[in-house]
């Protein structure tokens, strides 16, 4: 039986690695994608803060609804207090602010297309004392949170003309 033994590789020879095209393609590549990539992710970063801003408001006119009927005594939510594009949320067990800077995209209250409520009270039923909505914006959306006289909250984007939810 002939015995075969493993014959090194010549000393120019490469065994392993990759050529320098290689790597340039590869970056090429990545560069191309994050060119593209780049814009997208920042407009859907902006467009995110001003969904998040709205969203969170209606979760805190549910959770202002929801203190006024377990403390059994009013809950408001009061926009534009204590300072612009801020609103404070009021009643017998809590009195919390929340800043619309801390959303991405320059989130700020609007009167347009109609002025905002400025204050909208929740009794002890869950009922709102005075219904309306809140108007949000930045420089390419709107929204509108809107309480009903049940008590209801609703949030929607205005889009092609038209309230969408």
């Amino acid at each position: 039986m002939k015995h075969l033994s493993k014959i090194p590789p010549p000393p120019n020879c490469k065994t392993s690695g990759f050529t320098m095209l290689e790597l340039l393609t590869v970056i090429g590549i990545a560069a191309v994608i994050l060119a593209i990539a780049t814009p997208l992710t920042i407009n859907w970063l902006q467009n995110s803060g001003i969904r998040q801003a709205a969203d969170q408001l209606g979760l805190d006119l549910q959770r202002a609804k929801l203190l006024a009927i377990k403390d059994a005594a009013n809950c408001s939510l009061m926009i534009n207090i204590p300072n612009v594009n801020q609103y404070t949320i009021a009643g017998a067990s809590t009195n919390e602010v929340v800043d619309l800077r801390t959303f991405q995209g320059n989130v700020i209250f609007t009167d347009n297309p109609d002025p905002s409520t400025a204050v909208i009270t929740f009794t002890p039923e869950g009922i709102c004392q005075v219904a309306g909505p809140i108007f949000l914006t930045d420089q390419n959306q709107r929204y509108r949170v809107r309480t009903s006289l049940a008590g209801g909250i609703s949030v929607h984007l205005f889009s092609a003309g038209q309230w969408t939810n």
